[in-house]
């Protein structure tokens, strides 16, 4: 979810979020590499359904056209703008304990040497 200029909430839907994390990673994209992007990952999304998401994006103020012909796209807000308010949400849903939701995502998938130094790091964090 995202405010507008006229600062309403702006819904984000799946799709939108997919290709935020894309342009987050790749910091600039054109329709060919969504495309590729998209099917690399299992999603056989025509090139028209994918080029219509984007220009939507861009109306509305989720990403910029940074050059035309071809069109290459950037994000135009922060994933921070968009988790801050998906984790709130989640704490709502958890009635404020995150514990068995984190709990759940740990059991899901395997961590990294990496990432288990930083949620390690992270906990020793919050004790102190």
């Amino acid at each position: 979810m995202r405010k507008n200029d006229k600062n309403t909430t702006v819904k984000l839907a799946p799709g939108e979020i997919e290709i935020l994390e894309l342009l987050w990673g790749e910091k600039q994209v054109n329709l060919g590499r969504a495309h590729e992007w998209f099917h690399s990952r299992g999603r056989l999304l025509a090139m028209t359904t994918i080029h219509t998401r984007l220009n939507r994006m861009v109306d509305k103020g989720l990403i910029h056209r940074v050059a035309e012909n071809p069109a290459v796209y950037e994000a135009a807000i922060a994933r921070s703008e968009v988790s801050g308010r998906y984790f709130e949400l989640i704490e709502e849903l958890c009635g404020q304990n995150i514990v068995p939701l984190m709990a759940h995502l740990a059991k899901k998938r395997e961590f990294s040497p990496e990432e288990l130094a930083f949620l390690e790091n992270l906990v020793k964090q919050c004790q102190r």
